[in-house]
């Protein structure tokens, strides 16, 4: 397969995207994609043109030769893997995501991308295992209720044996509410909290119970 830069690998997924939409791409809409001049465009395309990639007669429209129209769908296959391999596996935010995937896509070795495909077609076949994985991977995004700042609201997970359990869940709270702490006393103690319209004032060691999520 021929070596490609990271921004050939960037205008050639660019050419595939007007082509698939209008048959065809032209160096005007390429240069407005990517926010750069004529100029740089046409240095570009007269590499892809040269490496058999593309087609384009001087002043005429681009399109995609059968072994560039491959090459194409191969970058933009990979580029959806290691996106998913992100978002799935690692459940990383989407947005996150996006911005880490366009830095792995260029430098990934082959076998360290075919082991993130392997990965999360096992994940996916497995979804007991996956979820073990995900609970695990969220235990330090999980804090004690005393250990949110004030003004803050967090969602209840859990709420561990304790007297207060049968209390706030008297109330209706229940995994999932919203709780957000409104008060703390100078020394923690205690510590004054509203939820589901409700306004309660927890001791410290009762807040400690009481897992959330921010």
């Amino acid at each position: 397969m021929v070596y490609l830069s990271e921004t050939q690998e960037d205008y050639l997924l660019d050419i595939l995207k007007h082509t698939t939409k209008s048959t065809v791409a032209r160096i005007k809409d390429i240069a407005k994609t990517r926010n750069v001049s004529l100029p740089t465009v046409v240095s570009a395309i007269k590499t892809l043109a040269e490496k058999n990639i593309i087609n384009h007669e001087k002043y005429g429209y681009i399109t995609l030769t059968d072994y560039g129209i491959e090459l194409a769908k191969n970058l933009l296959e990979r580029k959806k893997n290691i996106l998913r391999f992100l978002t799935f596996t690692l459940g990383i935010p989407e947005d996150i995501a996006i911005i880490d995937a366009h830095k792995l896509e260029h430098d990934l070795s082959k076998q360290t991308y075919e082991q993130f495909i392997k990965l999360t077609d096992f994940l996916a076949a497995n979804p007991l295992i996956k979820e073990q994985f995900d609970k695990f991977a969220k235990r330090e995004a999980y804090m004690k209720l005393n250990e949110i700042n004030v003004g803050e609201t967090a969602k209840i997970v859990k709420i561990e044996n304790s007297p207060i359990k049968s209390k706030l869940l008297s109330m209706g709270t229940t995994p999932g509410v919203q709780i957000k702490v409104e008060k703390v006393a100078p020394l923690g103690d205690p510590i004054e909290v509203t939820l589901l319209g409700y306004h309660l004032t927890l001791r410290k060691d009762e807040a400690e119970k009481i897992i959330v999520e921010r």
